[in-house]
Formats: C-alpha cells, sequence, structure tokens
C-alpha cells in the first residue's frame, strides 16, 4: 500500500524519583545518585547520603565546585572533588 517503512528505536526509561538526604534517612535504597551543587548544610547530612546504597559501587555523586559568594570555583591542585566539613563549635560550646 505505502512505498516507504519505519523503523522504531526504543529506550529502555526506568521509573525513578528524587527526595531531600532528609528524606532518604533510614532507608535502604540499591542505587544512590548525588547531586551537590553546593556543599552539604552539615556533615551528618553527608553521612546519610553516602550510607543508604546498598554497596559502595552503587554511589554516584556530582559535586559542582563551589565557593561562598554562589561562584563556580576552579578545582584545587589536587585531583578529585571535595565537600567541606563544617562543624560551627559556638554552637556546642554555648
Amino acid at each position: 500500500m505505502f512505498s516507504f517503512q519505519f523503523k522504531r528505536k526504543q529506550f529502555s526509561v526506568r521509573l525513578s524519583f528524587a527526595m531531600t538526604i532528609n528524606k532518604a534517612q533510614g532507608q535502604t535504597i540499591p542505587n544512590v545518585g548525588v547531586y551537590l551543587p553546593k556543599p552539604v548544610f552539615s556533615h551528618f547530612q553527608l553521612y546519610v547520603v553516602l550510607s543508604r546504597a546498598t554497596t559502595r559501587g552503587n554511589i554516584k555523586i556530582l559535586a559542582a565546585p563551589y565557593d561562598n559568594n554562589n561562584k563556580k570555583k576552579k578545582r584545587p591542585k589536587q585531583s578529585g572533588t571535595y565537600t567541606k566539613k563544617i562543624i560551627y563549635r559556638e554552637v556546642l560550646t554555648t
């Protein structure tokens, strides 16, 4: 009837969702992807997000270089990406 053929490519799509670090507390999640556009609010949040996955190999992190002026920062001379673990001792001693 028609003189042309259609080809179809199908990409597998898997159901996924996002949640905050605080919402993930207490849950076990098989695969964890973490997006850190700026350093985490507290060092405990970093522990929570890194301890949710069942294995270390199932964690993927995207951490953007960041400074206090909300500007992207050049990477440090050492290789790798870092996030600061800041503890305000004034809060603990008052």
